[in-house]
């Protein structure tokens, strides 16, 4: 009849071998804190050094083997300590992007828009992205009543950006005086006349702390919110 015994012999011959790979009975098991779910370095060379001891001296593991095993474990710690390392580069850039973040603040930046706030002098600066060369370029300035205060001719220009700029003064020399104006470019290539991009310059008021692959947005006072791969100038 089959019995769930085992002999003293056989008990003795398990408790050597669990010995030798440092394994615990089950009364000792239960007496620990809290059991092992995954397997260490010391873990794998215990069981390494338990099957070398073990195995059968007439068909013995081969070279081949033993140096794969040990790949495999070598492959898998570099990957433990690569999370590890690429988890502190993580926290870095966390903390980085922050500062990066908040040194903009304040800033004024040139940046896609038609809304140009008044500087200091009351005076407004900007640009016209050309999206090809143009044998005239006119600015119009307008107030927010629509009012037209200034036309300013550029003349011909390449590709690319054109800057532009006024004072804030009208015919007689007087200064008009608003916070904002608005502006409009019209470029001629040939016969054609067609609308061109503005850019104005505003101040940075509010700087996003993105997560992750989230991409990094500015607030720009008179524009709204911008990517920094909108910004295409910086004064300070």
């Amino acid at each position: 009849m089959a019995t769930s015994n085992i002999s003293n012999q056989a008990q003795q011959s398990l408790d050597a071998l669990l010995s030798k790979i440092g394994a615990k009975k089950l009364s000792d098991a239960q007496a620990s804190s809290a059991p092992k779910t995954t397997l260490g370095q010391d873990d794998f060379l215990k069981l390494m050094t338990a099957q070398m001891s073990n195995q059968d001296p007439f068909q013995p593991q081969s070279n081949t083997e033993m140096i794969a095993q040990m790949a495999q474990f070598s492959t898998v710690t570099g990957i433990q300590q690569l999370n590890q390392t690429m988890s502190s580069v993580q926290s870095e850039i966390s903390q980085n992007r922050i500062a990066t973040a908040a040194s903009f603040v304040g800033k004024t930046v040139l940046v896609p828009g038609s809304t140009a706030l008044t500087d200091s002098t009351g005076g407004i600066s900007g640009a016209v992205d050309l999206p090809g060369a143009a044998s005239g370029l006119t600015v119009q300035i307008s107030r927010s009543t629509g009012e037209l205060v200034k036309s300013i001719e550029l003349g011909a220009n390449p590709t690319g950006l054109v800057g532009f700029s006024w004072d804030g003064k009208d015919a007689k020399g007087n200064l008009i005086g608003d916070d904002s104006y608005s502006v409009r470019a019209i470029m001629t290539a040939g016969s054609t006349q067609t609308a061109a991009a503005t850019d104005v310059y505003g101040p940075i008021t509010e700087a996003s702390v993105p997560n992750g692959v989230d991409p990094q947005t500015f607030t720009i006072q008179g524009v709204g919110k911008v990517g920094l791969n909108d910004i295409k100038s910086i004064k300070f």
